[in-house]
């Protein structure tokens, strides 16, 4: 504000005009401070307003915030669904290579038949990855133990012409095959020793199957680490459990 400014604030507030503009400004803020007592001289730096525990809302009320909560996958986890995931997609096309055959496209006199056992194998194919992606460690070994199978009738039905057991034909082709069944075997038994896979069956496959071992009464007795307790936990079971009477956790 310049000195004329200054000095028109003073004669509306009764005080004296005379002065240079420093003087002026003192005698207002004097009489700024004379007025209001409890005005400070400088106002505090804004500190950061701390999240509400209720917020307020448009009609009135109040309302907690809900929190959010995001799950993260660990990357064990996401192992042994990408390679239960492509155990299916290799299950199809096993299932379309045998139907293939099935309706006599370029297949032999007999090479028909074989797309039973080829079927049969697109089958175990897609429960043992259909199993395997929803982590169980049964699904590994049901895998493997087809494609030990599948490798086997590849080796003995191997010829110059294709066929429903057999993705890989011609002599050069042979070891080929074997390589592959090979590396595939070792692929789908990763999850194995660097994921956390679960015991057992799905319970659907349990329940179709009688094998619930809910209602199993094979288990195995083990005693707290922290307040000797008597525990029956199921047989076979590696992991962690939880004390009812002392309520804390220890691995069996």
């Amino acid at each position: 504000m310049t000195v004329v400014q200054l000095k028109t604030l003073c004669r509306e507030r009764g005080l004296r005009v005379s002065g240079n503009k420093d003087e002026v400004i003192i005698r207002l803020m004097e009489n700024d401070e004379a007025s209001n007592p409890f005005q400070t001289r400088a106002a505090p730096a804004p500190q950061p307003m701390p999240m509400p525990m209720y917020q307020t809302q448009p009609m009135g009320g109040y309302v907690q915030p809900q929190p959010q909560y995001i799950r993260v996958q660990s990357q064990k986890e996401e192992m042994s669904k990408t390679i239960g995931g492509f155990v299916i997609l290799y299950a199809f096309f096993r299932l379309f290579w045998a139907m293939v055959f099935s309706i006599g496209i370029g297949s032999s006199d007999e090479s028909w038949l074989l797309s039973i056992p080829a079927f049969l194998l697109g089958i175990g194919f897609l429960v043992g990855g259909a199993i395997l992606y929803a982590g169980y460690r049964n699904g590994v070994y049901l895998t493997l133990g087809v494609l030990v199978v599948s490798g086997m009738l590849s080796v003995i039905f191997h010829g110059d012409n294709p066929n429903p057991v057999s993705v890989a034909w011609g002599e050069q082709m042979i070891l080929t095959s074997i390589m592959c069944s090979f590396i595939c075997m070792a692929l789908v038994a990763l999850p194995i020793f660097m994921s956390q896979l679960k015991p057992g069956w799905p319970a659907n496959i349990e329940r179709a199957f009688g094998l619930d071992s809910s209602t199993s009464s094979d288990k195995d007795k083990v005693q707290c680490t922290h307040c000797s307790a008597s525990l029956q936990v199921p047989a076979g079971y590696s992991g962690k459990i939880q004390c009812p009477s002392c309520q804390k956790e220890m691995r069996v």
